[in-house]
């Protein structure tokens, strides 16, 4: 996934986006058909708890033995499906046989006392058309690919099945909890093409921050249950929803929020002039649209906001591709987590959605294994986030996800295969702009990757967890 941004694009105000993202809210639940409001009450199966979970494999470094020997009470378990429609044994439904590895998974998951999660990350690998293309374009064409579409929503539809509680092609289905995250970034991409035409490649009607400016092909892909939504990026999302109400109302979805969706990117950027409430209002205007906060009566809402606030650990950013990615934890220089909370609570509060913070970096600066080298890049995100859980729920924040997407990353375990390490300890004001020196000096109590610091501060945090109101 690939992180844009378009300094040349501007933001609309506050109070005219509020007003727009209320008004589609108000309308919801007039619109509501008989089939979505059977679902109504799958939203409100939120914990009552802030919940933490991890990116997890179903082997001993994961839910068969690191999670529950860990000593923490997690709540979640993700995993991403994927390997594109049509590429065979690559693609998630070959895993195991008759597409059986999202139950296998959700099963041992919840087995372990864990809600399941899967990333459903599919359009890029499934994309044909414009294959030498950037991952925005290549997923846009996919969009606008009839055959791929008519792919795609049967195998997100094999999902459903396998999650939902019925039997189909013979196999009984998961039927309890469960998260299925739809297609980190491509919200983000989307927004984008309609707000610049440079981004929108020809696949846009219209400039504006509608996703229904964007063509997608939802009727035209000969799917039979996309015969009646329009072929839009709005419509496009109809479907999703309406697939999950149809074999899986158990499932809650997740739509997602990038934070540079607007043009500008609150990961790196620098610039104190960004209003993060403007651009937050902006970006969960387009999220609400798109199915978070509307629906025409075919379908139930999205149930979530899922957000990413970095793929990579800072250090690794820092050391191996030059470009410095620590947040300050003094909230006084950019990028920093306070402007990021108040994008995210605007986002929120445009959709009425509560959200996910997935695949958090897992990097400390804390323990002495963390010297900055393959499978011990440091960051600070674990540190703040488990210091700060009441800021966090402050901007509707509800849970946290560590994992990774580079083998060399930060992990939990010893994915580095290394043991435990003990090297000279780093000392650095990375990530404080107040100065303040911190050095990774820590004794190393585990062989964890991270030496152990992600275990034992969510084996401390479940003694009391934090109450959500």
């Amino acid at each position: 996934m690939v992180l844009r941004r378009d300094p040349s694009e501007r933001t609309l105000g506050v109070r005219a986006l509020r007003c727009l993202a209320a008004g589609a809210l108000l309308l919801a639940p007039a619109l509501l058909g008989p089939q979505a409001q059977a679902t109504t009450s799958r939203q409100a199966i939120h914990p009552s708890t802030f919940g933490f979970g991890l990116q997890a494999s179903t082997d001993t470094k994961g839910l068969g033995g690191w999670m529950p020997r860990s000593g923490a009470a997690w709540d979640y378990a993700y995993r991403y499906l994927g390997g594109g429609t049509g590429n065979g044994a690559k693609n998630w439904t070959a895993w195991e046989a008759n597409a059986t590895y999202p139950i296998s998974y959700a099963r041992v998951a919840a087995s372990k006392g864990y809600t399941p999660v899967f990333t459903y990350y599919q359009l890029l690998a499934s994309s044909k058309p414009c294959g030498t293309c950037g991952e925005a374009q290549r997923d846009l064409a996919g969009l606008n690919s009839g055959p791929l579409m008519k792919a795609y929503f049967s195998d997100f539809a094999t999902l459903m099945k396998r999650l939902g509680s019925g039997t189909h092609d013979g196999v009984a289905g998961f039927g309890g909890d469960a998260l299925v995250h739809v297609e980190p970034d491509l919200s983000g991409y989307a927004e984008m093409a309609v707000l610049s035409k440079r981004h929108c490649f020809s696949f846009c009607t219209a400039t504006g921050n509608s996703p229904a400016n964007l063509r997608s092909a939802v009727a035209s892909s000969g799917f039979p249950l996309a015969a009646s939504y329009p072929n839009t990026y709005q419509g496009f999302n109809q479907v999703l929803l309406r697939l999950r109400d149809t074999y899986a109302p158990n499932v809650r979805l997740a739509t997602h929020l990038s934070n540079w969706a607007t043009g500008f990117d609150l990961n790196s950027a620098t610039a104190p002039h960004l209003d993060p409430l403007a651009l937050g209002a902006k970006a969960g205007a387009f999220l609400a649209a798109s199915g978070a906060g509307w629906t025409n009566g075919t379908h139930s809402p999205y149930d979530l906001v899922f957000n990413d606030v970095s793929n990579k650990d800072a250090g690794y950013y820092t050391h191996v591709l030059k470009k410095p990615r620590f947040w300050d934890q003094d909230n006084t220089v950019f990028p920093n987590f306070h402007r990021w909370q108040d994008y995210v609570r605007a986002a929120t509060t445009a959709t009425g959605r509560k959200a996910i913070v997935w695949q958090v970096p897992i990097g400390n600066q804390r323990y002495a294994s963390m010297n900055n080298t393959p499978g011990h890049y440091q960051d600070n995100r674990v540190e703040y986030f488990f210091d700060h859980v009441s800021e966090l729920a402050g901007a509707n924040i509800i849970g946290v996800l560590f994992g990774t997407t580079i083998r060399q990353a930060t992990n939990y375990a010893d994915w580095a295969g290394d043991g435990v390490t003990n090297p000279a300890p780093i000392c650095s004001s990375d990530g404080w702009s107040s100065g303040k020196v911190v050095c990774s000096s820590t004794q190393t109590p585990a062989a964890d990757d991270d030496g152990g610091y992600l275990r034992v501060r969510a084996r401390d945090y479940y003694r009391v967890p934090f109450t959500l109101r």
